[in-house]
Parts: structure tokens; sequence; C-alpha cells
């Protein structure tokens, strides 16, 4: 059978070298040529098979490290096994190989045979020889001193099996520090020097040559049409006259990869001036849409319920003009008379740092019950790839509807670290998103002539798992809290809970309090890059203080779909309450378009 797969991969090998597209006449031909082919193939098959010889006796001695059972599986020896020379030839360097990672360098094995009528007879003899350990392996460099901390990145120590395997991961691990120590042309030569003892005590020395002191020059950026070539390479983070790094080249590629506007990253290629060593970064990047316009349509209903009609627009303008910038803009609406609209604007890398710096305003308009306008400016730090510290500071005017309530303004200051680990913006299938917040707000209500203050906090993390190839399992969990001078917190200052953003299958902001927690398990079938079909389940608990005492625990549950079309990517959530028969769930409806 071995023969007969040989025989059909040359011929898929053939196949594969010809041309791609045959003519009629000629492609019955090479169908012909292959069926003849593979007859001839069956035939030998059968007449190698009929006259094999198979193994009836096998011996082993000399092993010690080994079973038996085991030295005739590596050489394919077993009783009744079809015996072939080249495979014996290929399972004794294998054997070798293991022994020498048992600690036998010095192992031998031979092999011979003798046909009877019956069959093969193999007696396999194998001497191990002495069992080495490793007593001392210096490291020595021919330019300058291998660095301590260098040396203790190597795993060998005395009293341990010298094998190949630990001996080529010490010297990659060797290699590697070198390499991120602005010399990645460093080389490791063999033993010059190996001293073995009575006892099977290993001494050896190995030379290092450093070679050429090398830092990064330019990176040179290629496939950019829309965005400039210096705002794609600040990303990479690479500075010119930097000691090169392997370490910080590998990480260039997931930068760039993350960056909204990029569809597509290659490799990084590097090219070195072995005069100066400097090294030039080349990378090749596909782009892709930066902005996009969101529409969401949602209608609830149910038993007791009106029916309310819910909206949102979103416009997010990415990577304006070419410079990173972006900014957006969005309309929402709650429930009838009630609306909210908000817009925000970033500036990347502040004088050339890591750091953004954002202005962000919104308006909530509640029917005639009161007015809330807000203004912010925000500081975004990176700490490395995955990390954000955002610091804000801003205030807040409340007017009220009714006139015998007071107006008040505060003043607000927030906090909060974000964290993402997972392998996918849109479509993550492994990974860890954290985000936690502490903001404090001073307010004045001026027809009071008094002063209060507040305090929130709020943590959410969500975890990634892929259960198979197509499939992930999503867990989401968020608590939030408040705490006010106030005997009783404000109505606008509740903390809300429901609607398509948090607890599915309610109302938007359908329950408030000084506490609320979410936590969600959705179960996802991906589609495509962007695609996606979900069954979830959603669990929300909210509790109020006194003097407005309540609490309370709601499940809601449903499916979604997200899916790409020509017109942009069309998203489908039906969520369902507690006590919602099967047609009074939560509709929401929506649709992206990215440009």
């Amino acid at each position: 059978m071995r023969r007969l797969l040989r025989i059909r991969e040359a011929l898929d090998r053939r196949w594969a070298a010809g041309p791609r597209v045959l003519s009629c006449a000629r492609a019955t031909r090479a169908l012909r040529a292959a069926s003849i082919l593979l007859a001839a193939a069956l035939l030998l098959l059968a007449v190698s098979t009929a006259g094999a010889a198979s193994v009836t006796r096998a011996s082993v001695d000399g092993h010690q490290s080994l079973r038996t059972r085991d030295v005739l599986g590596i050489l394919t020896v077993g009783e009744g096994a079809v015996f072939d020379p080249a495979e014996v030839d290929a399972g004794v360097d294998s054997l070798i190989a293991l022994l020498g990672d048992l600690g036998r360098p010095f192992a031998h094995v031979s092999v011979s045979w003798d046909s009877t009528a019956a069959g093969v007879v193999v007696a396999i003899s194998v001497d191990e020889g002495p069992e080495v350990r490793l007593d001392d392996l210096t490291f020595r460099g021919v330019d300058r001193t291998v660095p301590d901390e260098f040396v203790r990145r190597l795993k060998l120590e005395p009293g341990s099996h010298l094998t190949r395997h630990s001996l080529l991961g010490d010297i990659e691990a060797l290699l590697s520090a070198y390499a991120d120590d602005g010399r990645p042309f460093a080389q490791v030569a063999l033993p010059a020097a190996v001293w073995l003892g009575d006892e099977g005590g290993l001494t050896g020395r190995v030379e290092v040559r450093e070679g050429t002191a090398t830092w990064f020059g330019d990176v040179v950026v290629a496939g950019n049409d829309v965005t400039r070539e210096h705002v794609i390479a600040r990303e990479a983070r690479l500075e010119r006259g930097q000691s090169f790094s392997l370490s910080q080249l590998s990480r260039v590629r997931p930068r760039l990869e993350r960056l909204a506007f990029l569809d597509a990253v290659e490799e990084p290629v590097v090219a070195v001036d072995p005069a100066s060593g400097e090294a030039t970064v080349g990378v090749t990047v596909t782009e892709g849409a930066a902005s996009r316009i969101a529409g969401v349509i949602g209608f609830s209903g149910g038993p007791g319920a009106s029916d309310d009609l819910t909206g949102i627009v979103d416009i997010d303008l990415g990577n304006i003009a070419g410079t990173g910038r972006s900014a957006s803009a969005s309309w929402e609406r709650i429930r009838e008379n009630q609306t909210q609209i908000s817009f925000s604007y970033t500036e990347p890398w502040l004088l050339g740092a890591p750091v953004d710096v954002g202005v962000a305003g919104s308006q909530s308009v509640r029917d005639t019950f009161y007015t809330t306008t807000e203004g912010d400016l925000l500081v975004t730090a990176r700490l490395g790839d995955r990390t954000r510290l955002i610091w804000s500071v801003g205030g807040e005017r409340y007017v009220p509807g009714a006139a015998h309530e007071s107006t008040s303004t505060s003043v607000k200051t927030a906090f909060a670290a974000a964290y993402d680990g997972t392998d996918a913006p849109l479509n993550p299938t492994a990974g860890t998103r954290l985000r936690a917040s502490i903001e404090y707000a001073d307010k004045k209500i001026a027809d009071e002539g008094r002063d209060e203050s507040s305090g929130t906090f709020a943590a959410e993390a969500e975890r990634f798992f892929r259960v198979r190839r197509r499939q992930v399992l999503a867990l989401r969990a968020r608590v939030e809290a408040l705490v006010s001078t106030e005997e009783e917190v404000p109505f606008h200052e509740l903390l809300v809970l429901g609607g398509a953003r948090s607890l599915r299958g309610y109302r938007e902001e359908q329950f408030r309090g000084t506490r609320t927690a979410l936590g969600s398990i959705e179960y996802r079938l991906l589609l495509g890059r962007r695609s996606r079909a979900i069954v979830f389940v959603d669990a929300g608990y909210w509790y109020r203080e006194a003097p407005n005492f309540a609490k309370d625990t709601k499940l809601g549950y449903g499916i979604g779909l997200r899916g790409d079309t020509r017109l942009g990517t069309i998203s489908i959530d039906y969520g369902l309450g507690e006590g919602d028969d099967l047609l009074d769930g939560k509709l929401h409806a929506g649709l992206i378009r990215e440009f």
C-alpha cells in the first residue's frame, strides 16, 4: 500500500506541474494515460505484495533504556510485519536519535536478517554506549565575554543529559538574546573542544561570534494609497537609531494589524547595510475602509406595554485625510420624545508620543422631564500594544423640565484602563478584554446653594474560547456601582440596564439603580471575517437604595445574526425577556456601511 501511495503522489506532482488549462482532446489523452499508469500501479502492488516476505521472528539484545516492543516498533520488524530494508534503515536512524535524547549520544545499532522459506528472521543488536551527563558547558565570546543575563537564559545545568534538542534549544535562546541586543548576525559554533570523563561526565566549550552591531533606520511602507507613510511608520514604533531588537520587530505586524484602516499586513522584511549596520524595515500593507455609518432600528412591545420604536445612527470617520485622525457622531432615539446626540474627535500621537487627545460632547433630552449637556476632554496613553490608560475631565449641566426643580452643574474627572488581548478586533476566537473605570463628580445645585458629590465604579471582562474551528463561546461580565452624598440620587444620574447593548430582551434603559450587574453567554458560529450567527442568554441585576428602594434580577435570551451583503453588514437581534411569548420579543435590525 505504501508503494501505491508513493506512485499516486508522483502522479499528483506530475499533474500539478502540467498546464493549468487543457483542451478537451488533451484532457482525454491525459485521463487515458493516468488510467494506464494507475492500472500498472495496482498490478505492481499486487505483485509486490504477493512476493513480500513477512517477519517470522525478531530478537533484540543489548538494550537497557527502551523496551523490546518499543525497539521492534521503531524498526517496524514486529512479528507478521512486511519486511522492508529501507524502512529498517530509517528506523535505525530514529532509534539512534531517540537514544541520544535519552543521554546516550554514542549509541550504535546493527540489524541482520536471514530469509527462510517461512519468512525473515531478524536480529537486532543495540550498543547504547555510556550515559553522558553534563559536567560543564562554557559559552565563550570571541569578541567579548558572554553577558551573564544571556547565560541565565540557558536551561542546561550540570548533571543533566546533554542531548541534541537541549543543546539546540540553548543555542537558540542565546542567539535570540543577542538578536534582542542589537546583534542579529551572531553565530554560535559547535563545541570547539569536548572532554568526556571516565564516568561519562562531559565538559565542553562553545564559541560565540557576536557579528556586526545593528540599529533600526527608516521604516518604508508599500501598498498605502490613502494613508500617509509616516502615519503607518510611527505605529510600528521602531525609532531611528534604536538598537536592533528581534522582539520589537516581531511586534510590528500585530501592531499594524490592529489599525482599523488596514485590512492586511505582511511580515516585515529587513535590509541591513553591512558597512554601517543600519537596518531598513519594509512593510507591505493593504488598506481597507476606515469610516462607517451604522443604523439600528429597534421595536419592543409585550403584554401590558406600549409599542416602542427606537433607533440609533452612528457615523465614524477614521483616518481622516490619511492622517490617522478620527471623529464620530451619533443620534439615538430611546423612546418617544427621548433622544440623545453625541460627538467626538481624536488627535493621535500628541507631540510625536503614543498619546491621543480628544474632545467629546453630548446632549440628552428626556421629553419635558429634563435636559443634560456634557463636554469632556480625554487623554489616552498607550502602554504597549494592548493596554490603554484614559484620563478625562469635563462638566455637565442639568436643566429640569419642572419649575420646582433646580438646575445643577457638575465637574467630573475619571480614570480608566483598558486591555485587549483578543486575536481579532471584529470576530475574536480567543483572548480576553478587560476594562475598569472610576469617576468622581462634584455638583453644585444652583437654587438650593448646596454642594453634593458622587463616585462611580465600573468593571467589565470578556473572554473568548474557540470550541471548534468556526465555533466560539463568548462570556461577558460587567458590574457598576454608584455612591452619592445625596439622600436620593436624581433619576438622570442612576445607572441604566436594558436594551441592545446591555440586557437584551428588554427595552432601552428599562431599569435604573445605584448598582447593576450583567452576565452574558453567547455561542457564536463564525460565517466570515465580520459575519456570525449567535445564540445568547443574558442575566441582569439592579438595585436602588432607599427611599425608593427596589431590586430585581432579570433573564433575557434570544438569537442574532451578522452578515456581509453588498449593502454592508446587516445585523439582526431578537431577544425575549421573562414572561414574553414568542411574538413579544424585542427586535433590533441594523446596517453598517463602510466607506
